[in-house]
């Protein structure tokens, strides 16, 4: 059966403030209709341009999901994506394994590298070193996650005989989801990821990552391939009266078959069964929750049929 997941309004990326009652409404509607994962953004700081827009104003993902796990009970609670390199990763470790352990099993640990210089500049830490710094820091959290007394010897951080507890709840540890379409990206996610979560991308662009992430698993002879949760920008036009325009459609958007439609050539065309549905160009709680409701009962029977 298809699963799907989709991005709390923890950031004004949807177009309307992010609050507290907005993130709790929209987890207790999702938990209830069906979706199998909630995800939260991250950012910390961020600078005046345009890209940065969004993210002025986003809560914290793991206090918020921290929040988010005590108002629900079965639903899946990730980051999509926690900017690994400018945080602590002992720190992380600590609080995703608090988080685990808290919510029942339920944590789920999306990572990637991020993009904003300007944002890596005001925290001190060097842009250039991002994904050198991702990759180590995965292998702090698999260590900090395992047996102590915790060893490790690295370029950034290095500790021997250390104890770092609680331990996950999930064993060995909650999954790691492994986001980007870089080659970088794509080799990560071969050597640490559960799950390849791409940003949108075009189906043949799809196709060829995956076979490039195929081909990286059996170099490293990895037996399993992570499976690809594609994220979707989904856009109901008579929810958010919004257009295509006279130009092709943009994936996601516009009638609930429509959108049915595009699912059903990722799945055909790409063998996919997970998908990231991140609703855009709500303008407010209510079409949010009006999407959602658009997406189970219009959307997925045509595609399950």
């Amino acid at each position: 059966m298809v699963q799907y997941s989709f991005r709390l309004p923890n950031a004004d990326y949807l177009g309307f403030p992010a609050t507290t009652e907005a993130i709790v409404q929209a987890s207790l509607k999702a938990e209830k209709v069906g979706f199998d994962a909630l995800f939260v953004n991250d950012h910390v700081i961020v600078d005046d341009s345009p890209r940065s827009e969004p993210w002025r104003n986003v809560y914290d993902p793991l206090m918020a999901l921290s929040y988010v796990a005590a108002r629900t009970s079965r639903v899946m609670l990730g980051t999509s994506v926690l900017i690994m390199p400018y945080r602590n990763p002992i720190v992380t470790a600590k609080m995703f394994a608090t988080l685990d352990q808290m919510s029942g099993g339920r944590a789920i640990a999306g990572v990637g590298a991020g993009w904003n210089e300007a944002e890596y500049n005001a925290l001190g830490v060097p842009f250039r070193q991002r994904g050198a710094r991702t990759d180590e820091y995965l292998r702090i959290w698999q260590a900090c996650w395992g047996p102590g007394p915790v060893s490790f010897e690295g370029r950034f951080f290095s500790f021997e005989n250390m104890h770092v507890e609680p331990k996950p709840r999930q064993q060995p540890h909650p999954p790691v989801w492994i986001g980007g379409s870089s080659e970088a990206s794509l080799r990560r996610a071969a050597r640490f990821g559960a799950v390849w979560q791409p940003t949108p991308t075009a189906l043949e662009a799809l196709v060829v990552n995956q076979n490039y992430l195929r081909d990286y698993c059996a170099e490293i002879e990895r037996q399993d391939v992570p499976p690809t949760r594609m994220s979707f920008r989904v856009n109901f036009s008579h929810i958010t009266g919004s257009s295509s325009g006279a130009g092709e459609r943009p994936t996601g958007q516009g009638t609930a078959e429509q959108v049915a439609s595009d699912i059903t050539r990722y799945r055909q065309e790409a063998g996919l069964e997970q998908f990231q549905m991140n609703f855009n160009g709500c303008g407010s709680l209510q079409q949010l929750l009006d999407s959602m409701d658009v997406l189970v009962e219009d959307v997925l029977p045509r595609v399950d049929a």
